[in-house]
């Protein structure tokens, strides 16, 4: 597919889903942009190419920007599959990097009962947010020692070495959120852009 014809795609059914989500039909569109009630189905069945300015009544009718519109699927998000994550090994437990983008790192850890995961410390104005989903999970951050048992959440921070710890009987499995407030980790590498 060609890129002309992956935006007229695109934009297609960002148009679509945009009236829809206001319970508009295609009268109502027509109607609130002055763009006629047959061009608007041509665009949302691809049919033919709208000009910037038919774009913008369109946007202004339904208060979106034009970029709104045709913003491709791979600039609306990144599917990261866990099986190609980065996955580094503690004793019996791992941690696996499923997305970075050099603000943000998402991790999936599952830590055994006795073992433990050091970090030294991200770059400066780093916080950590740490979802537990099974098990409890202690972290020590600062000379503070936090319990956080399933379904429970902590925010941290991630500047300050820190440790996580698996006392209990049964295997914790946690996300951590990491947000760079500065520089960017080079510990771990960028997945996405």
């Amino acid at each position: 597919m060609d890129v002309v014809e992956e935006v007229g795609r695109t934009l297609a059914a960002n148009l679509r889903a945009a009236r829809a989500a206001r319970g508009w039909r295609l009268d109502d569109l027509a109607a609130a942009s002055g763009v006629s009630r047959g061009m608007i189905h041509q665009i949302e069945t691809a049919r033919t190419h709208p000009s910037v300015a038919t774009l913008a009544r369109l946007c202004g009718a339904l208060d979106l920007p034009i970029s709104e519109l045709v913003e491709t699927p791979t600039q609306l998000g990144t599917l990261a599959r866990r099986a190609d994550a980065a996955v580094s090994r503690h004793g019996r437990s791992t941690a696996a990097l499923l997305l970075a983008d050099g603000r943000h790192e998402l991790w999936e850890h599952t830590l055994h009962p006795g073992d433990q995961i050091d970090d030294s410390g991200h770059p400066t104005g780093t916080r950590e947010l740490i979802h537990v989903t099974e098990g409890t999970l202690h972290i020590d951050v600062g000379g503070a020692t936090f319990t956080v048992s399933a379904l429970d959440a902590l925010s941290l921070r991630g500047d300050r070495p820190h440790a996580y710890r698996n006392a209990g009987e049964a295997t914790a499995v946690y996300t951590v959120v990491v947000l760079y407030g500065g520089a960017h980790d080079t510990r771990y590498p960028r997945t996405a852009r």
